[in-house]
């Protein structure tokens, strides 16, 4: 007779039974009852970011260039014939395309480090950067030289007064007239000859120069610096009473257009020109809510013949102004097409991201793409903003830290399929990041940021500290352990109020060479830092390729393994809890990703 297992009933039953988890791709969730948590979101996911398919540790950031003697406030990028990058700190502006320590700057003497910044290509193919701060004359870069001549109509100078601040400047011309200096400081330069250039450097006090020309005075320059440079033609922006004021730029329609501080004007240049005279544009008859303009931008609209270009201006009211159209000056060639109200703008002009054809906005009430702005009433676009499902955690963060702080950022590095929200300082050296693909949101811990920007499909940011670093890069945080914790879903696993043992928890992860993995669980919403090991890897720098021997030198890890620990903890809620602690080589990534797992528990209180 065969023998046959007894069937199962209440009696034998399994003692211990396990549930299954998944990572939670859905990302970090704020909007959702605690208790009712979708299976695939996150009650803490700091330094894990959300992919598609699991959730991995950051990588991690290292000094890229240092000795910028301040706070970088801007890191510019710039592509073109020679791809360069720049930074700005303190009083100056660095070139730190080849990283290490700091040269010489190549500008200085500037009242503010937080640039707004355009790259503009003419018809010639010829590349520039236009920079505005509202505290300092415009800048230019042309590809080569980053000389600026301050003065207007140079070809023939004629008298004109100069806004100067106390630095070095030189001035110097052709000719044999004469050019006198008052004013902001007391002096004379004489011409020699028509084809002899003449030069005089000095330092004024801060305020107005007056330049007076007698005679025939050719090819001046007025640059900052104790030397004459080759002669450039003017790189002024005139018609409006002080350039100094204009505070933010962006190209559009063959145009480069700014906002002039504390107002409601826009100022816009000729076509294809990057310096020369400029037109106000009044907008203020168009605004309901009242405040200045603070931010500007491109909205691309998908239309019935194709695309439409419109220029989008925000208000320190959070109202946006929407114009279609390239020409002002013509009724035929310009128009308003309507404004709309969202919650005050956060980070001035670093508020807005172009995304695709869309346009989002960092605001009070979330980041809004202008295509929801258009269509919801205020009080129901937090239900379409992308921070909804961090929308709670949102208003408490700008509660907490204001809307003013220049370091409000929004960014994005596409190579990651990453959008990031750069916090205050003020708050701690935080990042709210969002995959670009899914939307699910996590925080990145531990980087202190001011700014940010990509360049050659690379993220880097400044800080306080003087430093360019770059970051998604290497097995450390500048010589320090990345410190990665995952909270999953809480669940009662459908049994209510009554308390559950966990007992095990299982992990399907990849673990680098550089990688330690700890698992354990966190109950009834209260994180618990897990400190069971899931793998103890041999610690050794991962392998790069080219290099590496085969069959002796280990490569970073990229196969999934089932690891298992000790997870013990009695609560009524349970929530699976990873934390990866990377430390290795600055030259290679060490993977450390969590794609799901299960849990060991038993019903009822331990005896």
């Amino acid at each position: 007779m065969t023998r046959r297992p007894v069937p199962p009933n209440g009696r034998t039953g399994r003692v211990s039974p396990s549930k299954d988890w998944i990572a939670p791709i859905g990302g970090w969730r704020t909007d959702v009852e605690m208790a009712d948590m979708p299976a695939d979101a996150a009650f803490q996911l700091d330094n894990f970011f959300p992919e598609a398919n699991r959730v991995r540790a950051r990588y991690g950031f290292l000094a890229f260039s240092t000795g910028l003697g301040g706070d970088v406030q801007t890191v510019i990028p710039y592509s073109g014939v020679s791809n360069r990058l720049f930074a700005a700190a303190g009083d100056k502006i660095f070139d730190v395309t080849v990283g290490g320590a700091a040269g010489a700057p190549v500008v200085s003497g500037m009242a503010s480090a937080h640039w707004s910044v355009q790259q503009y290509t003419n018809p010639a193919g010829q590349e520039f950067l236009r920079l505005v701060n509202g505290l300092d004359t415009p800048l230019i870069f042309n590809g080569t030289s980053w000389t600026n001549n301050f003065l207007v109509g140079t070809a023939a100078l004629a008298t004109q007064n100069v806004a100067v601040r106390n630095t070095a400047y030189t001035l110097s011309f052709f000719g044999t007239g004469s050019v006198t200096l008052s004013g902001a400081f007391s002096g004379t330069l004489n011409g020699t000859g028509v084809n002899n250039r003449v030069s005089l450097s000095f330092t004024p006090a801060a305020g107005t120069l007056v330049v007076t020309v007698t005679g025939t005075v050719t090819n001046a320059q007025l640059e900052k610096g104790a030397a004459a440079t080759p002669y450039v033609a003017s790189t002024m922006i005139s018609g409006i009473s002080d350039s100094s004021l204009l505070i933010a730029v962006t190209a559009y329609r063959s145009r480069l257009w700014f906002i002039e501080k504390n107002s409601t004007n826009v100022w816009y240049l000729a076509t294809d020109a990057v310096s020369g005279a400029a037109t106000v544009l009044p907008v203020g008859g168009n605004m309901k809510y009242g405040g200045t303009l603070v931010a500007i931008n491109v909205w691309t609209i998908p239309v019935s013949t194709g695309l439409q270009q419109c220029l989008v201006l925000i208000s320190s009211e959070g109202e946006v102004i929407v114009f279609q159209g390239s020409d002002p000056s013509s009724v035929s060639n310009w128009g308003l097409i309507g404004t709309f109200k969202l919650g005050r703008p956060l980070g001035s002009d670093r508020c807005l991201l172009s995304v695709g054809a869309d346009l989002a906005i960092m605001t009070t009430d979330g980041i809004v793409p202008i295509t929801k702005a258009v269509q919801l009433d205020r009080g129901a676009t937090s239900l379409g903003a992308i921070t909804a499902r961090i929308g709670p955690t949102w208003r408490e963060t700008v509660a907490a830290t204001g809307t003013t702080s220049q370091e409000w950022q929004l960014s994005s590095f596409p190579a990651r399929q990453m959008a990031i929200v750069n916090l205050p300082s003020s708050f701690g050296p935080y990042q709210y990041v969002m995959n670009t693909e899914t939307g699910a949101w996590c925080r990145f811990v531990g980087m202190p940021a001011s700014c940010w920007a990509t360049w050659q499909d690379r993220l880097f940011f400044g800080a306080g500290d003087g430093t360019v670093y770059e970051a998604e890069v290497g097995a450390n945080d500048n010589g320090v352990a990345i410190d990665a914790l995952m909270v999953g879903a809480w669940s009662r696993y459908g049994d209510g109020l009554s308390t559950k043992l966990s007992k095990l928890i299982g992990v399907t992860a990849q673990i680098g060479v550089s990688s330690l993995m700890y698992g354990g669980i966190s109950v009834d919403y209260q994180t618990k830092i897990p400190t069971a090991l899931l793998s103890s890897v041999e610690n050794n720098a991962a392998a790069k390729w080219g290099t590496a021997v085969w069959g002796v030198s280990k490569f970073p890890g990229v196969s999934l393994v089932r690891k298992f620990a000790s997870a013990g903890g009695a609560g009524s809620a349970l929530a699976p809890t990873i934390r990866a602690l990377i430390s290795g080589s600055s030259g290679s990534v060490s993977e450390a990703a969590v794609v799901g797992g299960s849990v060991l528990y038993e019903r009822g209180t331990p005896i």
